[in-house]
């Protein structure tokens, strides 16, 4: 099936992938916020160079890079792109901001109301992750939990945001007429990936792979957006990139061989029949990513006497109930709300 194809709606279930992923997060997460003697991410025994979370969040990232680039692509309206994100991120975010900060965190400090919402760690955490600007501690919470962050899933939201704006400026600057360029692009954020980061992106110039691949991951996603009529994903192609992941495995950079194999794969596997029928109506991947750091850190507190796979199981389980709610109550009516915007400024400038 031609990657055009697969893209339409009808074609695939991405969302699947999407809460797969954000059900990833949360086992690896358990990991760092409940240490266990003998207990270690899986995916991190097995490779060395990635846990389970990490290429979650790389999951996401090239989801993300594929759809909202293809999403451009079809509309060709940088104010329609932009609306479309801002009301996608932030209705969430602020809600969860507004009830985590308020609400959730002085019923779980060690401090009084009064000195909790007095305390200018409550404004800089609400108002710096407002803007973007990761903040991870709140006064007085979760401060004898093994790992003492509120949320530290948070940290993906500036380069996601990043990554939306340097794809508006491609567009804008015309990037897209040249499809070529997209192609240098991965290949210098890959190159720079290799050197360390000194080249172009010094935004994660710590050498982390958590962070480094994002950007060649969200690019990757961009790149097979730009040339979707000439990409077939079957399984044959997958099969070849697995045996490139086989026959470089040993080599020094076999990571970027292993994120190949594994992009392709869910491309693949999203677009199989049986895959399709097990669709929801709610695309809850977003809520559940943003409210499963803070539920885990509360079950952490609250049953102290529970193991690993409980905090893991739980965990899922209510934020899955969190999603739901974000879904339903939030982002599907600001969703709703963006599309309606949009359609009055087309309108509004069609009337001129």
């Amino acid at each position: 099936m031609l990657l055009n194809d697969l893209l339409k709606k009808e074609n695939n279930n991405l969302d699947l992938f999407r809460l797969i992923a954000a059900f990833m997060v949360i086992y690896a997460h358990a990991y760092p916020l409940l240490p266990t003697p003998g207990k270690q991410d899986p995916l991190l025994t097995i490779t060395w160079f990635e846990d389970i979370g990490g290429l979650a969040v790389k999951i996401f990232f090239f989801l993300s890079g594929l759809l909202v680039t293809n999403s451009l692509l079809i509309k060709k309206n940088i104010i329609t792109f932009i609306i479309s994100r801002l009301f996608r991120i932030y209705p969430a975010l602020i809600t969860l901001l507004i009830i985590t900060t308020f609400i959730i965190g002085p019923l779980f400090s060690s401090l009084s109301f009064y000195d909790y919402y007095t305390s200018p760690l409550t404004h800089i955490y609400f108002f710096n992750n407002l803007i973007l600007k990761t903040a991870y501690f709140l006064p007085g919470v979760f401060v004898h939990n093994p790992y003492p962050l509120f949320n530290g899933s948070l940290w993906t939201l500036p380069f996601e945001a990043t990554c939306y704006i340097l794809l508006s400026v491609f567009f804008l600057l015309g990037g897209f007429r040249f499809k070529g360029m997209i192609i240098l692009i991965f290949i210098i954020l890959v190159i720079d990936t290799i050197y360390n980061n000194h080249l172009v992106i010094t935004w994660y110039a710590n050498g982390n792979h958590r962070e480094t691949l994002l950007a060649p991951s969200f690019s990757f996603g961009c790149l097979l957006a730009v040339y979707k009529h000439y990409i077939k994903i079957n399984l044959w192609i997958v099969l070849a990139s697995f045996s490139l992941f086989v026959i470089f495995g040993h080599s020094a950079y076999n990571f970027y061989f292993f994120y190949l194999c594994v992009f392709i794969s869910i491309l693949y596997i999203s677009s199989l029949k049986f895959i399709i029928k097990v669709k929801f109506s709610a695309d809850i991947s977003y809520g559940v990513y943003l409210w499963a750091f803070p539920i885990q850190q509360i079950i952490i507190l609250e049953f102290p006497q529970y193991n690993l796979l409980f905090n893991q199981i739980i965990s899922m389980i209510i934020a899955s109930i969190a999603g739901l709610l974000s879904w339903y109550c939030i982002e599907k009516n600001s969703i709703c709300l963006g599309k309606y915007i949009n359609k009055k400024l087309q309108l509004t400038k069609t009337i001129r």
